[in-house]
């Protein structure tokens, strides 16, 4: 058994993406739970109310294909730090690979569950098997990492193509989401998880293109090392925005102008449109897991003295702390500048979040659980975008002092806890006291 990065030695700046992740994934998976309209482009409801296509604008140039893809490429990045710190060790290759495969394994199993359990929109298996194929080519060097986030990249193109598209199937929702009861709703999931996990290999290969670009910044500790790489930082967090948010804007339009496809619906214009807001998406992603790293820094730095570097998140396994994560190297490094501020709190609020990640991404899927299908609330077929999305931030917003509460205690989360007891990592005890705790950087 090795040993996980204590909660106080994480790099602010991935965590914070994963965080804001979550919020978009919630939001985009509003889909996934929404029913009884007909789809329109991004798979949005073509009758809806103004207030709603305000929010679906919103999501459509800020939130759908760009929260999954961040969270794909903080995933990378996660695997990337781990392979780094193999490397440190003098582990061999054949080590981590076992020790992959077994996280991934137990990742597996708890997306299963998750598919058939709870929503059939489940992202876990697909990562678990393009995570491990990721961790493979991690290990045969940067250029054949590369080659396959250029190779893999028509691949994430397809699903933009199907969302581009898929107003003119006539689809009014997922089956699952107008299940009559619990049960009937496992009987809907079930065949598709099982399913969707013969077929992951080939059906989430798009996947790998945003993981092999973490794991390849990951290499350079780009998102942690933020004084090292400042200017090239702010210049993917420029660019990265900028691209992503006008790749965005034609299918965007089409949502707003033609929702019912009565002047355009030609397959092929709309499909390009589809994957042009796909792969612009990505771009989003890089320049969104920059910025979350410039503000990190800003608003909550960690002590300088602390050994570069985060545990994975999702994708994390376990890592050695260095000696300079010990309390006497950290002894003189002043406290986070954010910790008294109002936006710096939130920000570490945010952060702590996406340290739990995986908790906190099965939580919200019990939430809508609870809330929108006819055997609950029913709230799916009432509500549109705008209040399904309002919903949706409050359960994202009342998950943040949970969260800071762990992170203080020094505590992960309880799936966090699952993942690592079942792969075979622990994080060490540290000393409690008030002298130690303000050593490390902590606040009250």
């Amino acid at each position: 058994m090795t040993v996980s990065v204590p909660l106080d030695a994480r790099a602010g700046g991935p965590d914070l993406a994963r965080g804001i992740a979550l919020l978009g994934i919630a939001l985009a998976n509003l889909v996934g739970w929404l029913h009884g309209s007909a789809w329109t482009a991004l798979l949005k409801q073509q009758d809806a109310s103004a207030a709603d296509r305000v929010v679906d604008v919103l999501l459509a140039l800020l939130v759908d294909n760009r929260g999954f893809p961040l969270f794909a490429l903080l995933f990378g990045y996660g695997i990337g730090i781990l392979r780094r710190r193999s490397l440190e060790r003098g582990e061999r290759t054949g080590r981590f690979l076992r020790r992959m495969l077994r996280r991934f394994a137990v990742l597996l199993a708890i997306g299963l569950a998750h598919a058939i359990l709870l929503f059939s929109g489940d992202i876990l298996v697909g990562y678990a098997v393009i995570g491990m194929l990721c961790a493979l080519l991690m290990t045969r060097g940067r250029v054949v990492l590369a080659a396959a986030a250029i190779v893999t990249l028509p691949a994430l193109g397809v699903w933009g193509w199907v969302d581009g598209t898929v107003g003119l199937g006539g689809g009014t929702g997922y089956a699952a989401a107008s299940a009559p009861d619990y049960l009937a709703g496992v009987g809907i999931r079930a065949p598709d998880a099982l399913h969707g996990l013969l077929l992951a290999p080939i059906e989430e290969i798009g996947l790998l293109s945003p993981m092999a670009l973490g794991a390849l910044m990951a290499r350079g500790a780009l998102l942690e090392d933020v004084p090292a790489h400042r200017r090239r930082l702010g210049r993917l967090a420029r660019w990265g925005l900028a691209i992503g948010l006008v790749g965005a804007v034609p299918l965007t339009a089409v949502l707003v102008l033609d929702p019912a496809h009565a002047r355009l619906d030609v397959e092929v214009v709309l499909g390009i449109l589809g994957v042009l807001h796909q792969v612009s998406g990505l771009a989003g992603a890089v320049g969104l897991a920059a910025g979350a790293a410039l503000l990190a820094a800003r608003w909550g730095p960690r002590p300088a003295a602390r050994a570069p570097g985060a545990d994975g998140g999702l994708a994390s396994a376990t890592a050695t702390a260095t000696p300079t994560d010990t309390p006497t190297a950290t002894a003189a490094a002043p406290p986070p500048a954010g910790a008294r501020d109002p936006l710096g709190a939130a920000v570490r609020a945010v952060e702590a979040l996406g340290a739990v990640s995986l908790s906190a991404y099965l939580v919200q899927s019990v939430l809508c659980l609870l809330l929108f299908p006819p055997y609950t609330l029913d709230l799916g077929a009432q509500l549109g975008s705008a209040g399904a999305a309002a919903l949706v931030l409050a359960g994202w917003v009342l998950m943040l002092p949970p969260a800071v509460l762990l992170r203080r205690s020094g505590r992960r989360g309880p799936m966090e806890h699952v993942l690592r007891a079942l792969a075979g990592s622990s994080t060490p005890r540290t000393p409690r006291t008030a002298d130690a705790h303000r050593a490390r950087g902590g606040t009250r």
